[in-house]
């Protein structure tokens, strides 16, 4: 495990080092293969709930590491007005209590959700993916409440993703 952030840029893995961890990182997570050549390509892929992932890589202390990347469908510009305290409120819990940074994707507008720490396992990576897509739905759930759903009775505040996030 490597305390590096995904959006400070790591050098890059030799080519062929990276298609065999991104590999890994597939069958991990049991991918047809349409859906890994799109992972191996550095391309968004739609993970298992549904959300489009990508995962990043780089080499640190002479290994392929890999940040998983999980998209929001809520682009920073949609949050406004009322919606700030929430998104500042999961955008803590996120990073103080689950280890995870809610930003900006790379190269775009959308809201992400990145760990803080990649990891050089594949089979670490793969379940940080799972992991980010359950607490991407949960900051999402906070984040748009559902029709005739009162915002401010699911305070953000006054949850926890603990349980959303932990490990199984």
């Amino acid at each position: 495990m490597t305390p590096t952030s995904p959006p400070v840029p790591l050098p890059p893995c030799p080519p062929g080092a990276t298609s065999a961890f991104l590999a890994q990182v597939g069958l991990q997570l049991g991918m047809p293969a349409d859906v890994l050549q799109a992972l191996e390509a550095g391309e968004p892929f739609t993970g298992p709930s549904g959300l489009l992932c990508r995962v990043h890589t780089g080499i640190a202390g002479g290994r392929c590491i890999g940040h998983p990347e999980v998209l929001l469908p809520l682009a920073a510009a949609e949050l406004g007005g009322p919606d700030v305290p929430r998104l500042l409120g999961v955008q803590e819990q996120l990073l103080h209590g689950e280890g995870w940074l809610l930003g900006l994707m790379a190269g775009g507008g959308l809201l992400a959700l990145r760990p803080l720490q990649g990891r050089h396992d594949a089979a670490q990576v793969a379940a940080e993916l799972d992991r980010g897509q359950v607490l991407a739905r949960a900051a999402l759930e906070v984040l748009v409440p559902a029709e005739g759903t009162d915002p401010e009775a699911g305070n953000w505040d006054g949850r926890s993703l603990a349980g959303a996030g932990a490990a199984p």
